[in-house]
């Protein structure tokens, strides 16, 4: 499914123009990258043992495989923080899912569907406090001041490994303060947690939340969205040759997708 993205760019006569394409992710555009980056990760961190790869390995592999057009089932933040670290696909940023849910008359364009586009940081860190702590610590070394709660998108964060939680994220080197939008930006209304890191997403009901603190959680409504903008040559991710993948990691991975 895609969605095109058009502003007007003369009021006068109502003239558009397409900004971008935003389009559910197909299971097999993103796989060879995707398992290749997790097989990295895995291994380049085996040090830690067999229960932090599993608990690990269940929580980049949440997915529920593929519909009958090819659309990627299910989503999460770590999944989508993980596409972001280990593949080149441009996610969508809160900011043109926001363009497209107004284009459509303030509803998912998706359908009934939940579309994750990064995560809230908000206040002290309470829930998620691992995760939130470490965040913020970054925040606070880029001098990016949290105000009432920032927003980075997937494209902002990295994956990286933590000892008691197995994963946690950082900010990309290239962010500041005016890059990280504002809690304030999205019509979040009352879905907004209090003290720590939460999901950001669309709802399948058109409503944006701020409050889910489930980072791993990933079902079938879930959709991993991409937005190619105009001009701009839709990246294809390559064929992986890799071979010395943690024992049965592809397999089971792929099995999941038929």
């Amino acid at each position: 499914m895609e969605v095109k993205h058009t502003e007007i760019v003369e009021k006068r006569v109502q003239v558009e123009e397409l900004v971008g394409i935003a389009s559910i992710i197909k299971a097999d555009e993103f796989i060879p990258q995707y398992t290749e980056g997790v097989e990295r990760f895995l291994r380049d961190n085996q040090n830690l043992g067999e229960e932090w790869i599993r608990n690990v390995k269940e929580k980049l592999c949440g997915f529920q495989g593929k519909n009958k057009d090819g659309n990627l089932l299910g989503s999460s933040i770590d999944i989508g923080v993980a596409i972001a670290t280990f593949t080149d696909i441009p996610l969508i940023t809160g900011n043109q899912l926001l363009g497209i849910y107004e284009q459509a008359g303030k509803k998912n364009p998706f359908g009934e569907v939940y579309v994750d586009f990064g995560v809230a940081l908000i206040g002290v860190p309470q829930v998620n406090y691992v995760k939130a702590t470490e965040l913020l610590e970054d925040f606070t070394r880029r001098g990016i001041n949290l105000e009432n709660g920032r927003v980075p998108d997937f494209a902002q964060l990295r994956l990286i490994m933590d000892k008691c939680v197995g994963l946690s994220y950082k900010l990309t080197e290239n962010v500041s303060s005016d890059d990280v939008a504002l809690v304030s930006a999205y019509p979040f209304g009352s879905y907004v947690g209090n003290n720590g890191l939460f999901r950001a997403c669309l709802d399948g009901d058109g409503s944006w939340y701020a409050d889910d603190v489930g980072l791993a959680d990933s079902d079938g409504d879930g959709r991993v969205v991409r937005y190619d903008a105009e001009g701009v040559t839709p990246r294809v991710a390559p064929k992986s040759n890799t071979q010395d993948l943690i024992a049965g990691l592809v397999k089971e991975f792929t099995d999941k997708f038929g």
